[in-house]
């Protein structure tokens, strides 16, 4: 593939520089002080291992410190660690965590927050050498308010929910809202009602906020709820497919900073929350409210019965090991998912599948897709699965790896698989080997496959982010890795492409977005004759849609023998 001429070279040579002058840096531990301040880093290590001894595991130290505020101050910066994992926490009054801002990671993690309290704790636990940035920190004052406030409902607009209506209604008589949020503590949001215009989906907020926005949902565009005239009422309505099924956060008092477009759409991260009159949240693993997502099922969408554990199934076992390279510069962890066969099923290990899929953390914990897997090859839904958990050094890592990168391609193909297939207990051919992600998980699946197709023989793409494109290419055409494909000679590499219906464009160009420019790329891989299958689903960008894709992908890929 062409894109090889987009390799940032320069960039690599100076991150590498970077991380080897901080990290060598590091005074020690204690010699920080304990009040962080704008761009004065905080340093330090929190290692207190015993190193003459390597078999002795490092004991997790914590930091306490305290972050200078004033209620309603917007508060930006990140943790930067050698290869240790880190936990960034706020502290309340009781000792008990207030807000989990870094859940045990290393590498550069950036945290958002809006002050509360500011006479909270701030405590980062782990091991190893850290760094504590605070870049900014914006006053109530400074923040363009004016533009988010939420507007009081106009005479002209109208109500696509008959309750909301009936609220309005009721409100013009001098009546509260009292008995309306009774109602809703019941039936619980968002609400779903049966209209002539379809089934309305409408989301749900209390209180006295300055606005209040919606992050997932039946929408890509952080969209505001508006204020039911001067009530405490606040709402946004869809009409949406009845096989729907997606997560979502309620952001009341979204910071709106004087920045970029991308800074002010990333602020909304500071506040968004479980929404509190939801019956249903996920995943059970968070620890706070910020970290937990409500969840909506219709009546019509997928029923999988394998997505959640089953007391009778035997589990895979799960084996860790650290992938250091030198050309990447950069030490992840890699896990690989074995699982237990029954040599008396149809399906037997001769029949093996091979699955490398990236972002290990959010797969192995938020999506269970170990669990997934234990159900499906007990279920006989598809053969034995072994798969590889590829997780990510950071974030910014991830942002310079996956978007069609091929140092980091060649990277898997000739170092990493070569150590995975040493680790097998049988060789797995390509045919039944494959390779998925989601979002620019998706699309490093499919430029890997394409670029090493003697390797991954098989894709699973769910809401792959091909609307990247370089930053050379002129941004009106969106299509780049369907161009390639155009370009290049077939490839003997199967796909399963999925996109969510809601995953639309923002902005003007609706054909540039995840779903069309997924549209794009399936009728490109079908006019080239590729085997694909594609299925769009009434959901986001969504981890919570995805669990269930990832089995869907399988099943497509790889059928058990019965249903072949």
């Amino acid at each position: 593939m062409r894109y090889i001429r987009f390799l940032p070279k320069k960039k690599w040579a100076i991150a590498g520089f970077t991380f080897l002058l901080y990290s060598a840096s590091f005074p020690a531990f204690g010699s920080e002080a304990t009040m962080l301040t704008i761009e004065s880093p905080l340093k330090g290590d929190l290692n207190h291992s015993n190193r003459e001894n390597a078999d002795i595991k490092p004991q997790h130290k914590s930091l306490d410190f305290s972050v200078p505020c004033d209620t309603g101050d917007y508060l930006t910066g990140y943790v930067e660690s050698d290869r240790s994992m880190m936990t960034l926490d706020v502290i309340d009054a009781t000792g008990k965590v207030s807000r989990r801002l870094i859940d045990n990671k290393s590498g550069k993690q950036h945290f958002y927050s809006v002050a509360e309290n500011c006479a909270e704790t701030w405590r980062l636990s782990g091991s190893g050498a850290y760094q504590i940035v605070l870049e900014q920190r914006v006053s109530l004052a400074e923040q363009d308010l004016k533009g988010s406030l939420g507007n009081s409902l106009d005479s002209s607009d109208t109500l696509l929910s008959p309750r909301v209506s009936a609220l309005l209604e009721s409100l013009q008589k001098g009546q509260s809202t009292d008995r309306f949020w009774a109602e809703v503590e019941v039936l619980g949001t968002p609400l779903i009602e049966d209209t002539a215009l379809g089934t309305v989906m409408t989301f749900l907020a209390r209180g006295d906020y300055r606005n209040v926005k919606l992050m997932g949902g039946p929408s890509t565009n952080h969209d505001a709820l508006q204020r039911l005239v001067d009530s405490d009422t606040w709402y946004k309505s869809f009409i949406v497919p009845n096989n729907t099924h997606l997560s979502y956060q309620i952001a009341p008092n979204t910071p709106e900073p004087p920045l970029s477009e991308f800074a002010r759409r990333v602020a909304i991260k500071a506040v968004a929350q479980v929404d509190p009159y939801n019956h249903h949240s996920w995943p059970r693993s968070a620890t706070d409210k910020y970290t937990t997502k409500s969840t909506i099922t219709l009546k019509d969408a997928p029923n999988r019965r394998w997505i959640k554990r089953q007391a009778e199934v035997p589990k895979g076992a799960l084996s860790t090991f650290k992938f250091t390279n030198s050309t990447l510069d950069n030490t992840r962890d890699i896990t690989i998912y074995s699982p237990t066969v029954n040599n008396n099923k149809e399906n037997s290990k001769d029949d093996a599948v091979l699955l490398y899929i990236f972002d290990a953390e959010a797969y192995i914990d938020t999506v269970g897709l170990p669990t997934i897997l234990d159900n499906l090859i007990a279920e006989g839904k598809v053969p034995p699965v072994t798969a590889v958990f590829i997780s990510n050094p950071d974030n910014d890592a991830r942002a310079r790896e996956l978007p069609a990168n091929p140092m980091f391609a060649d990277v898997l193909a000739n170092e990493l698989v070569p150590q995975i297939n040493k680790r097998l207990p049988v060789a797995i051919p390509t045919d039944r080997t494959v390779i998925a992600g989601s979002s620019y998980g998706g699309l490093a699946a499919t430029t890997i496959a394409l670029r090493h197709p003697d390797i991954f023989g098989n894709v699973i793409s769910m809401s792959g982010s091909y609307w990247w494109h370089p930053k050379d290419q002129t941004a009106e055409d969106k299509h780049f890795v369907a161009s390639e494909v155009i370009e290049m000679d077939k490839a003997p590499v199967r796909f399963f492409l999925s996109a969510g219906v809601f995953e639309t464009a923002r902005g003007k160009s609706g054909s540039n977005g995840i779903l069309g420019t997924n549209r794009h790329l399936r009728d490109v891989l079908l006019a080239k004759r590729y085997d694909t299958h594609y299925q769009e689903y009434a959901a986001g960008h969504d981890y919570f849609a995805w669990r269930g894709i990832i089995g869907d992908g399988l099943v497509s890929l790889f059928p058990s023998k019965e249903k072949k």
